[in-house]
C-alpha cells in the first residue's frame, strides 16, 4: 500500500508516493509539475485548471506505476485561497499573494481592529499577503452583494480535498495562515472577521490534521484508478508537515524550512502572543499533533529563483553544482542586501533590484552571476541570524542545534554560510520533509504507524543526516556589524 503527498509549492508542485517496509518509508517521485502565477487583466492568478489537471496526472500516473493507493494528503503554501459558489464551482481563480491588490490594505485595516489588539487574538505576524488583508481588497472591490449566498472559502489545500472528495472544510494549520484565527481556541475568531467586514458565512469548520475526509469520489476514481483510495487531512500548511517530521527532542533547537519563503522558529505548546513577538514580526501558525509553530517568515530562496530564471531568459543557465565554485571566485561580504525589503517582492528585474539596494547603501553592484549568488546567500545567512537572536530574547530560550529542511537544505554552500554565520551545529537530511511528514501523518491516520514516538524513528531510520559545523565564525562576525548598519539604515 501507498500513501500520495500532494505538494503544491509556489514555484512547482509534486506528486510523491510513500511506502513503509519493514520500519523504513521510501519515496518515489511520480510527477513534477510547473506551477507559475499568470497576469490578466493587471492582477495575477493562479491557473486553477493546469494546477487540479496536473494533480489528476499524478494520481493517474501512480496508478499507472503499480502502486496501490490507500491514502492522499494535500499540503500548499499558506494564505492563498478559493471562492466557490452555491453551485460547487470557483467563481474565479486564486488570486497570487503576489498581487498588489493588498498594498495599503494594513492601514484600512487599523481603522476597524488595532494591530496589537490583532496580534493578542491571532498571533499572526502583519504581513498584506495574509488571506485577511486579500479578502478586505476584494470585498471593498467588488462589495459583499456581487457574491452570490452560499460563498464558501476554501483554501488551496481544502480546495483540492474538496474537489477530490466533496468534503467541505478548513484545515487547521493552513487556516491559521489567514489572520483570522484565534490563537488560543483554535478556531475562527468572529469578532475579527465581523469587524473586517468578512462574511461569517463564507469560512468552514476547522478541520483536524489527520482526519479522514473520505474516500474519492466516483468521478475521481474513474479518471485516475485510484479506486478507494482516502483522502486524509494532513497539515496542509507546507511548514508543518515539514516540521512535523523533524525527528528531534528537547527544547534547544530550531528549524528552518527554507524554500522560496523561508521560516525560522521553534515548537511551542501555546502560542507566544507579547509586545516582543509582535514588534519582532514572529508569527504563531498552527503546527501539527497540538503544537505551536513560533517563527518569523522570512523572504527565502525567492531572489535566487527570479535571478536564474531571469538569466535563463537571458540565455545563460547557472546550475546549482556550480554554486560553490562561483561564490569561490568572488569576494566574501562584497555586497549585502536585506532580503525583506519591499523592493525585492515581485520587481520586474530582480538584479536591477539587488543593484539598486546596493546603489543606495553605498555598496558594489554585483555584475556576475558569481556576485549576485553569493550575495543572496550571504543575506539570507546574515537574516537568519539576526532573527535567531530575537528568537531566542523572545523565547527565553538557548539555541545550539539548527534544522534545515526543504529545497534549500540541498544547497551546501548556503548551509554551510548559516553555520558560519549563527555559530551552530546545522543538520540537514530532509530535503523532502513536506512530503514525509505528509506521508506519515496519513500512515499514523490509517493504522500503519501508532504515533509519533514510532513515526521519528521510521523517519530517523530511512534518510541520511549530515551536520555542519562553524569553520570561519570570526570573519562572519566582523562582517554582520556592516549587515547590521545596512538593515537599521
Amino acid at each position: 500500500m501507498a500513501y500520495l503527498a500532494i505538494d503544491l509549492g509556489a514555484g512547482s508542485g509534486r506528486v510523491i508516493a510513500g511506502e513503509l517496509r519493514e520500519g523504513s518509508l521510501s519515496l518515489t517521485e511520480i510527477h513534477r509539475f510547473p506551477n507559475r502565477p499568470e497576469m490578466r487583466n493587471g492582477t495575477w492568478y493562479w491557473n486553477w485548471s493546469f494546477l487540479y489537471e496536473e494533480i489528476l496526472a499524478g494520481i493517474r500516473r501512480a496508478v499507472e506505476q503499480g502502486f496501490v493507493i490507500d491514502g492522499i494528503g494535500v499540503d500548499t503554501w499558506g494564505v492563498d485561497f478559493g471562492l466557490v459558489g452555491p453551485d460547487g464551482l470557483l467563481l474565479d481563480d486564486p488570486v497570487c499573494y503576489r498581487d498588489d491588490r493588498t498594498v495599503g490594505m494594513s492601514q484600512v485595516a487599523s481603522e476597524y481592529l488595532s494591530p496589537s489588539e490583532w496580534y493578542e487574538t491571532t498571533g499572526i505576524q502583519q504581513m498584506e499577503i495574509n488571506t485577511a488583508y486579500q479578502l478586505m481588497s476584494s470585498l471593498r472591490k467588488k462589495g459583499p452583494s456581487s457574491y452570490p449566498q452560499g460563498t464558501r472559502l476554501l483554501f488551496m489545500p481544502d480546495l483540492v480535498n474538496y474537489l477530490l472528495t466533496g468534503a467541505l472544510g478548513n484545515e487547521y494549520t493552513i487556516a491559521s495562515t489567514s489572520q483570522m484565527l484565534d490563537a488560543r481556541s483554535r478556531q475562527w475568531s468572529i469578532p475579527i472577521l465581523d469587524r473586517l467586514g468578512i462574511p461569517e458565512t463564507w469560512v468552514q469548520p476547522i478541520v483536524a490534521p489527520g482526519t479522514c475526509l473520505g474516500f474519492v469520489t466516483s468521478e475521481i476514481a474513474a479518471r485516475t484508478g485510484a479506486h478507494e483510495a482516502r483522502v486524509f487531512a494532513v497539515g496542509s500548511h507546507d511548514t508543518a508537515s515539514a516540521v512535523a517530521a523533524l525527528p528531534a527532542s528537547g527544547a534547544d533547537w530550531a528549524f528552518l524550512s527554507c524554500g522560496t519563503w523561508s521560516l525560522l522558529g521553534v515548537t511551542s505548546n501555546e502560542p507566544i502572543l507579547t509586545a516582543a513577538a509582535m514588534s519582532s514580526h514572529f508569527t504563531n501558525e498552527g503546527g501539527v499533533a497540538d503544537r505551536i509553530l513560533f517563527l518569523r517568515n522570512i523572504t527565502g530562496l525567492w531572489l535566487l529563483q527570479r535571478l536564474m530564471f531571469e538569466w535563463e531568459e537571458l540565455g545563460t543557465t547557472v546550475p546549482y553544482d556550480r554554486f560553490a565554485e562561483l561564490c569561490a571566485s568572488c569576494a566574501a561580504f562584497r555586497s549585502l542586501v536585506d532580503v525583506d525589503a519591499p523592493l525585492f517582492k515581485n520587481p520586474p528585474s530582480m538584479s536591477a533590484a539587488i543593484g539598486r539596494f546596493c546603489h543606495e547603501t553605498d555598496q558594489p553592484e554585483p555584475t556576475s552571476p558569481g556576485e549576485f549568488i553569493r550575495c543572496v546567500l550571504e543575506s539570507l545567512a546574515m537574516k537568519y541570524r539576526s532573527v535567531l537572536e530575537s528568537l531566542q530574547c523572545c523565547t527565553g530560550r538557548t539555541i545550539k542545534r539548527l534544522h534545515v529542511v526543504g529545497g534549500g537544505s540541498r544547497n551546501e554552500v548556503l548551509v554551510q554560510f548559516v553555520a558560519d554565520a549563527t555559530g551552530l551545529e546545522v543538520t540537514t537530511g530532509l530535503t523532502e520533509a513536506t512530503a514525509v511528514g505528509n506521508i506519515i501523518q496519513q500512515a499514523i491516520a490509517a493504522g500503519a504507524v501508532s504515533g509519533w514516538s514510532e513515526a521519528h524513528g521510521v523517519v530517523a531510520r530511512s534518510f541520511a543526516f549530515r551536520t555542519y559545523r562553524p569553520q570561519h565564525s570570526d570573519k562572519w562576525i566582523s562582517a554582520y556589524s556592516k549587515y547590521q548598519k545596512l538593515i537599521i539604515r
